[in-house]
């Protein structure tokens, strides 16, 4: 579970703060404050949420894109 927090914590920290994938995950997660998205702070349930959702990888740019997708198959490769 720890890989998984700080792997989707690194993968959030990384994107830029006024693309659309990190609004989108504002949007999604309207509940949490700016401040624990940004440092990327989530639970079990949210980062399952966030894999499962299809929109989600549209909303990113190619090279968030395959940092999102690399984490996504360790993430449900290994973990789930």
């Amino acid at each position: 579970m720890n890989i998984k927090l700080g792997g989707i914590k690194n993968v959030v920290k990384a994107l830029d703060k006024n693309s659309t994938g990190f609004m989108y995950l504002k949007n999604m997660f309207s509940m949490i404050s700016d401040a624990q998205i940004k440092v990327g702070i989530f639970d079990g349930p949210q980062i399952k949420e966030v894999i499962q959702d299809l929109k989600s990888e549209d909303q990113l740019s190619e090279v968030e894109a395959a940092a999102w997708k690399s984490f996504k198959t360790v993430t449900t490769t290994f973990f789930w």
